[in-house]
């Protein structure tokens, strides 16, 4: 999409001095600005995407409505902390998925996710991981490295990761494999996010498709990317928002893994402006085009809206261009704004053709899964099939149809989709 080609980042302040935004405490360890809380706010519906660190590992994203956390350890870790963590676990209003890199606890927190399993759609990690949430009643799903599934209007990739330590250590029953942790590539509507995981530094880091944001794990530790692994990474991608992780949370003096310090990265990393350190649960505000600028651009892509579609037979906003009615052919162009989309409807006798131009949407035949559709998408309904199709909450889509009918009435309105259709 362009919006990962076109992305502008408005930043929540440019860091010009790393060593400005954060402290030493007694221990010399490296500690973040002071937290700031944050409630249901968060979770609202955007016009863009915010994410927030959470401490440690842990962010939350919000896409334009769309929520999922990344291994959030929001309660009940087995060490003292640094920090106040920005939100409880029951005050979280809802969630579409949390996404969990490996089982180390302070990725996986069992008490953090159990508590939230009412409000939280969707638990998903490697199969190793899933099996593991299963024991504790969530609603988990498990894939394997490179696969990749949608929550929402954002498609998630797992990325490898190496990170079995444990198989170094007696007590673990366990034989870990590599395939058991896991790194996630988020494509936002906004710009790409990589989670990279715990995981050694590994040459697949480097030949990712260009993130906008990464999470940025800079501990110099053995098991972990590592300092200088880190840096190949950040100047790899020279213009990724660098959003500091996995460091300043844990009251583990001697522990490198939780003692990252950000003034290492000072004089290493190109375009040091883009390192960003966050105090817990503040927010940074990832923004694609304006929108005006966006729907300016999508609507000429190919042809111009030449009239708004009827909202006799739609809900929202639809424009519409017929480029050719005669005999039995009728071609049309369609864009629908966010959350628009047309009634239910059939076409008797004949099939129609439906090519997804730009941007994304939802489409849905009677009796079927609603699934997501993008750019470069080929639906063919067949005749007399009862279907909709229209724009998601945070994109336009622009479609071409063509349908051969062999009577007069080319289509047979029903009803409106329901705001619960559209939603679920």
């Amino acid at each position: 999409m362009r919006a990962s080609i076109l992305a502008i980042l408005i930043l929540g302040g440019i860091v010009l001095n790393i060593k400005a935004q954060f402290s030493y405490n007694e221990k010399a360890q490296a500690i973040p600005p002071a937290s700031q809380p944050f409630g249901k706010e968060a979770f609202e519906p955007t016009g863009h995407t915010v994410i927030r660190w959470l401490g440690n590992a842990g962010f939350l994203i919000n896409s334009r409505g769309t929520c999922l956390m990344v291994d959030p350890m929001l309660k009940g870790f087995d060490m003292p902390l640094l920090i106040n963590m920005p939100i409880a676990p029951k005050d979280v209003p809802h969630l579409d998925a949390v996404l969990i890199t490996h089982c180390d606890n302070d990725h996986y927190s069992v008490p953090t996710c159990t508590e939230m399993s009412s409000v939280c759609r969707e638990y998903h990690s490697t199969f190793y991981v899933d099996s593991l949430m299963e024991t504790q009643g969530l609603n988990s799903f498990g894939h394997r490295i490179g696969e990749t599934f949608n929550v929402g209007p954002i498609s998630i990739k797992l990325t490898p990761a190496y990170h079995t330590w444990q198989n170094e250590y007696p007590g673990y029953t366990h034989e870990f494999k590599v395939e058991d942790y896991c790194g996630f590539l988020m494509k936002t509507p906004d710009g790409l996010i990589w989670a990279p995981g715990d995981s050694r530094f590994l040459p697949e880091f480097l030949e990712l498709p260009a993130p906008d944001v990464i999470f940025f794990d800079f501990s110099d530790d053995s098991w972990h990317i590592g300092l200088e692994g880190a840096i190949k990474i950040a100047n790899a991608y020279p213009k990724a928002q660098l959003l500091l992780s996995h460091w300043g949370t844990v009251d583990a003096p001697n522990m490198k893994p939780f003692n990252a310090d950000p003034k290492m990265l000072e004089g290493r990393i190109r375009n040091p402006e883009r390192v960003h350190v966050l105090a817990p649960g503040e927010a940074f505000d990832l923004v694609a085009l304006s929108s005006s600028e966006g729907e300016q651009c999508a609507e000429t892509f190919i042809f111009p809206a030449d009239a708004k579609a009827s909202s006799e037979y739609n809900t929202g906003d639809v424009y519409v261009s017929l480029l050719k009615e005669s005999g039995n052919t009728m071609i049309a162009h369609f864009i629908f704004k966010p959350y628009s989309r047309n009634f239910w409807h059939y076409h008797p006798d004949a099939e129609q053709t439906l090519l997804v131009l730009d941007g994304e949407g939802y489409y849905q035949e009677e009796g079927g899964e609603k699934r997501v559709i993008r750019k470069g998408d080929v639906i063919v309904t067949p005749p007399n099939v009862c279907h909709w199709n229209g724009a998601t909450p945070g994109s336009s889509i622009v479609c071409m149809t063509v349908t051969e009918h062999a009577i007069e009435n080319h289509a047979v309105q029903l009803r409106a989709v329901t705001d619960k259709e559209y939603a679920n």
